[in-house]
């Protein structure tokens, strides 16, 4: 049993496409005798975004909309934990592919006690040139196996990770005065809180960085939420 989270913000650009894939996915989740649910979180939504949204809901009653003023993505991340129905929670951004048989495995090892999965994933990523995009690298990352020390200042569970509704009560929400480490900082606070991490082999899922995404930017704001997770260890503020 899977709650499946999406937070959306003017995202008609990805909307289509993300929907035909969660149908797909949904149908191979039924094969798989998985009870699922598909949560959208759209923040100030559109007309158009909501229609696609709900026509969607329309020919799958396991596609859910709930509507959410503009709010940081954690705060959405976190509104979806509260209301799933379903005890195992994971994440879906709008502009990435997630493949099935890594929510089998994962649910799998969650069952017989992990509190978090992590996976391998597939990367690519874009540079534009002359406003066209060039596919300048595609790899696939294989996180290590679980160590408390570099679970609290590397991020390792990567963009797939599963977790039980339970996990976040033991370690909390996310922290939404984070804007890019929020998934980081979380990590690292339930790790040394002293959660369960189990690493599943199955590739998870495509993550996409078309040269906009503020994960990986190593911008400035970047760099300086990260050091805020590595003060966790020191007991920091």
């Amino acid at each position: 049993m899977i709650s499946i989270i999406t937070s959306t913000y003017k995202s008609e650009r990805h909307l289509p496409r993300m929907l035909e894939l969660v149908k797909a996915f949904s149908k191979e989740l039924d094969t798989a005798n998985t009870a699922h649910e598909f949560l959208f979180l759209p923040n100030n939504p559109t007309d158009k975004e909501n229609s696609l949204i709900d026509a969607a809901a329309a020919e799958n009653s396991k596609i859910k909309k709930t509507v959410r003023s503009l709010e940081p993505l954690y705060a959405t991340w976190n509104a979806g934990i509260e209301i799933a129905s379903y005890p195992n929670i994971t994440f879906w951004n709008v502009d990435d592919r997630r493949f099935v048989p890594a929510i089998i495995d994962g649910l799998k090892i969650l069952n017989a006690g992990a509190d978090v999965v992590y996976f391998p994933f597939k990367y690519r990523r874009y540079v534009k040139i002359f406003n066209i995009s060039i596919l300048a690298k595609f790899k696939t990352f294989v996180p290590p196996e679980f160590n408390l020390k570099r679970f609290y200042i590397e991020m390792h569970c990567g963009p797939f990770f599963m977790a039980t509704k339970e996990a976040f009560r033991k370690a909390g929400g996310f922290d939404i005065s984070y804007k890019i480490s929020g998934d980081f900082e979380w990590q690292a606070r339930a790790a040394l809180k002293g959660l369960i991490f189990k690493r599943s082999l199955v590739v998870a899922g495509l993550f996409t960085n078309d040269g906009t995404t503020l994960s990986g930017s190593k911008s400035t704001l970047h760099q300086e939420e990260n050091r805020r997770v590595y003060a966790l260890s020191e007991g920091k503020k």
